[in-house]
C-alpha cells in the first residue's frame, strides 16, 4: 500500500513561489542592463527585454508597467553594485593609492564590467530628462561621495574632501572616453599605468569617411542644416537610440525620405551631429583660444575654465547632454570613433599647448586630464540638475586640480 505522500507547509509553498519570482524578476533586471547598455534608453521596449531574457512579453509587463518602471529597476541594480563595489574598496584595507582605485576601476569598465559601465553611463546621460531619474542620480552622487572620501582617507591622501571629488570628476571623464572610443584594457594599462601617450595608444583605426560631399546650392545646405539640427534635439530630449529618419524629418518637418537623400546613414548624420556640436563648442570653450589675448599664468587659467565650464554647464546644458550622447553612441558604432577622437585630440593638443607655455613640463598623462576633468564635473552637475552649491565649488575644485597639476603633484598623473 503507497504511503500518503507528505503534505508541504502552505508557508514553505509561498516562500519557494516568491524566490521563483523574484529570479524571474532578477533575470530580467539583467536583461534590461544589458539591453540599456547595447541599444540605449530609448531603444528598450517589453518585447526586447522579454526576448533577451527568455520570458514572454505578459511576463515583462506584469513586473514593469512602463519603460520608466523598466529604467528605475536596472538603475537601482546597476547605482548600488557600484555603491558596494566602492564601498568594499574603501573597507579592503588594502595599502593602495586613489590613483590605483581609479585606474583599476578604468581597466574593468573596458573589460568584465563593460556592459555595466555602459549601462551606467546611458542611466547619467538620461538623468536630466527626467525628474524622477535625476532625484535617484543626485541621492547616488550624495552617498558616492562619502565612500570616496573614506576611500582617499585610506589610502591616505592629504586631502580626502578634494581628492575624493577630483576622483569622481576624472574617473566620470575619462570613462566616458574610453568606452566612447571603445579602448581595450590594454591600450587603458598603456597610458593610465605605463607612461604611453594617448595621443599614439588611444588613437582609433582611419575609417572611410560615410559623409556625403555637400550637395550644391543654398537650398541643400539649408535643408542638411534643418536635418542636423533635429537629429540633436533628439538627441537632447531622447538619446540616440530615437534617432532615426521617420523621427528625424517629422522634427524637420521634411518628407521621409528627406534625411536619408542627405545623409545615406544613420550613423552619417550622427557623425555630422557631432562634428556640428563638436565645431560649436570649439568656438565656445576652447580654453587655448580664449586664451589667447593677454598674459598666459595659472590664475588666468582657473579663471577663464570656471567662467567657460560655468556657461557651459547652464547657457548650454542642451547642447553638451547631446554632444555626449553621441560620444555613448560611439562605443555601439565604431563609424563614430574618428570624429569623437577628433575633439578628445584636439582638446588635449590645446591643453598640452597651454600648460607647455605656462612652464609646465607636460607629462603625456597631464594634457588630457584637464578635460576629463572638465566633462566628468559637467556630467555629475547635468545628472544632478546642477545644484548651486555645486556651481559655486566649481572654481574652488578647478583651482585645486590644475594648481596640483601645473606643479606636478596631481595624484592621477603622478
Amino acid at each position: 500500500m503507497r504511503e500518503p505522500a507528505a503534505s508541504v507547509p502552505p508557508a514553505r509553498r509561498r516562500g519557494d513561489k516568491q524566490e521563483r519570482s523574484q529570479q524571474r524578476r532578477a533575470g530580467m533586471v539583467d536583461a534590461i542592463v544589458t539591453l540599456m547598455a547595447h541599444h540605449g534608453i530609448a531603444g528598450l521596449t517589453h518585447r526586447l527585454v522579454a526576448q533577451e531574457a527568455g520570458v514572454s512579453l505578459a511576463a515583462t509587463t506584469y513586473y514593469f508597467d512602463s519603460k520608466f518602471d523598466m529604467v528605475a529597476a536596472a538603475s537601482h541594480q546597476v547605482l548600488d553594485g557600484y555603491t558596494e563595489a566602492f564601498r568594499r574598496a574603501a573597507l579592503s584595507g588594502r595599502n593602495g593609492s586613489v590613483r590605483e582605485y581609479v585606474v583599476r576601476l578604468l581597466v574593468n569598465a573596458v573589460g568584465r564590467d563593460r556592459t555595466g559601465a555602459a549601462c551606467w553611463a546611458e542611466i547619467m546621460l538620461d538623468a536630466p530628462r527626467h525628474a524622477e531619474s535625476l532625484a535617484l542620480a543626485r541621492e547616488w552622487f550624495a552617498g558616492l561621495v562619502v565612500i570616496w572620501q573614506d576611500i582617499a582617507r585610506s589610502t591616505h591622501a592629504p586631502d580626502p574632501q578634494a581628492t575624493a571629488g577630483s576622483a569622481i570628476d576624472a574617473m566620470i571623464g575619462l570613462l566616458l572616453a574610453v568606452l566612447a572610443l571603445g579602448l581595450t584594457e590594454e591600450q587603458v594599462a598603456a597610458v593610465m599605468l605605463k607612461g604611453a601617450q594617448p595621443l599614439d595608444a588611444w588613437a582609433p583605426p582611419a575609417l572611410a569617411n560615410d559623409l556625403p560631399p555637400l550637395k550644391p546650392g543654398r537650398k541643400s545646405a539649408e535643408t542638411r542644416d534643418k536635418i542636423i539640427a533635429a537629429a540633436i534635439a533628439i538627441l537632447t530630449t531622447d538619446g540616440s537610440a530615437a534617432v532615426t529618419y521617420r523621427n528625424v524629418a517629422q522634427q524637420a518637418g521634411l518628407a521621409p525620405a528627406g534625411p536619408a537623400y542627405h545623409f545615406p546613414t544613420v550613423d552619417s548624420l550622427l557623425a555630422a551631429a557631432q562634428a556640428h556640436l563638436f565645431e560649436d563648442s570649439k568656438q565656445r570653450y576652447r580654453v587655448a583660444a580664449a586664451m589667447d589675448s593677454g598674459p598666459r599664468d595659472l590664475e588666468r587659467l582657473i579663471d577663464r575654465t570656471s567662467v567657460v565650464f560655468l556657461r557651459e554647464v547652464t547657457a548650454f546644458a542642451d547642447q553638451n547632454l547631446a554632444n555626449f550622447t553621441v560620444w555613448l553612441e560611439a562605443a555601439r558604432r565604431p563609424e563614430l570613433r574618428p570624429m569623437v577622437w577628433n575633439s578628445i585630440a584636439d582638446q588635449t593638443r590645446a591643453w598640452k599647448h597651454v600648460l607647455a607655455d605656462m612652464g609646465v613640463v607636460v607629462r603625456p598623462l597631464d594634457a588630457l586630464l584637464p578635460q576629463c576633468m572638465f566633462i566628468g564635473k559637467m556630467i555629475r552637475l547635468l545628472a544632478t540638475g546642477s545644484p548651486m552649491q555645486a556651481l559655486e565649488t566649481a572654481r574652488r575644485e578647478f583651482a585645486s586640480d590644475l594648481t596640483a597639476l601645473a606643479q606636478g603633484r596631481f595624484w592621477l598623473s603622478s
